[in-house]
């Protein structure tokens, strides 16, 4: 049992309040409130009008029961417990029980400072957000065939799947089964660059696919946030593959995990696509095969605390944007943490087990 020094990142960092979360896909928000977690906090999400989205802290201020027990009534959300309703604002409009009077201001509910909804998932920002979203354009480009891995929750930490996207170092290893090959075990990049809070590379390696072994140019760009948008392109085919992926870090020891993807090169075949699907449904249960056997779900955001080579430059980039998000919050996670502690993390419902897909 060690100590990890310094601030790290983990799945109850409070400075990740300030970046945009993806907390559910588009299907999975109707007119019936909806809880999900984020950040250690339950969120109550909504459907009003038939369409719009939105978000209160999910807990009454009367009894702390969930709102997501609740309901909607006249565009507002109604406590199932005592009747209580909220506006769009956390506003308290009404209590059942004292009749005309008016509520008190202390009455009112929690509400993120964002609430959107892009690329069928719907995205929750609980303070204002020092980065915006990374941009996605293949989602809606009309060359590009689209489509989303299945999603999964894991005890990794959020923190260290990002980390893990970043870099390029484990594909002849982890990935040896789908794409990774041995030539590209020298990580070469075009230089790391950084503009305000983003950062980003172009890794010049190779991929395997179908049998065939092609050169690729891969760029990866990340942000103050807990997503990573890639893209891979073909020189010698001309085709190209685009992700985004986004880790939502609900609760301590549970992440759950979305992957957006496109490419241009299927001609409109639905089973090539599925094909392509599960393929990457195989990649991201080869990183959790080697994430799920830390220790520790923490990243650790002193640079001492573990030995880098020049191959790890554009995740040092992005961990010290992290850096400076977590040395401006108040209520930083600078504690030292222990390492090998033998913390058992919270249960995950059976359904919701590790590495296995969110029905």
């Amino acid at each position: 049992m060690r100590a990890i020094t310094g601030p790290v990142l983990d799945n109850t960092t409070t400075a990740l309040r300030k970046a945009w979360h993806v907390v559910a896909t588009s299907a999975e928000v109707g007119n019936e409130p909806v809880q999900v977690w984020l950040l250690g906090q339950p969120w109550c999400l909504v459907r009003l009008d038939g369409d719009r989205v939105a978000a209160w802290a999910d807990r009454c201020p009367h009894r702390l029961a969930p709102l997501s027990a609740g309901r909607v009534r006249g565009g507002e959300l109604e406590c199932g417990y005592h009747g209580w309703r909220f506006a769009v604002n956390g506003g308290c409009t009404a209590i059942p029980a004292q009749g005309d009077t008016t509520p008190p201001a202390r009455a009112a509910v929690d509400v993120p400072w964002g609430i959107d909804e892009r690329y069928g998932l719907i995205w929750l920002a609980p303070d204002r957000p020092v980065s915006d979203r990374l941009p996605f354009p293949e989602w809606s480009h009309a060359k590009f065939a689209t489509g989303m891995s299945e999603i999964v929750r894991t005890p990794a930490g959020a923190a260290q799947l990002i980390d893990n996207f970043l870099d390029a170092a484990h594909f002849p290893f982890v990935h040896a089964a789908t794409f990774g090959v041995p030539a590209a075990a020298e990580v070469r990049d075009q230089g790391v660059t950084r503009a305000g809070s983003q950062v980003e590379t172009v890794f010049e390696t190779w991929y395997r696919e179908a049998g065939r072994i092609e050169r690729q140019l891969l760029r990866k760009v990340g942000n103050a946030s807990l997503s990573v948008r890639l893209r891979l392109d073909f020189p010698e085919t001309g085709h190209a593959i685009a992700i985004l992926f986004c880790c939502t870090p609900e609760r301590a020891g549970v992440t759950r995990v979305y992957k957006l993807l496109a490419r241009n090169d299927l001609d409109g075949d639905p089973e090539r696509l599925e094909g392509f699907l599960r393929e990457e449904d195989q990649i991201l249960r080869e990183d959790l095969a080697i994430l799920e056997r830390y220790d520790h779900d923490t990243v650790p955001l002193n640079r001492t605390v573990e030995l880098h080579t020049g191959a790890d430059r554009l995740s040092l980039a992005w961990r010290a944007v992290m850096a400076d998000l977590v040395a401006a919050d108040p209520v930083a996670n600078t504690a030292d943490h222990l390492v090998g502690a033998g913390v058992t993390p919270p249960p995950i419902e059976a359904r919701d087990r590790p590495g296995a897909p969110v029905r």
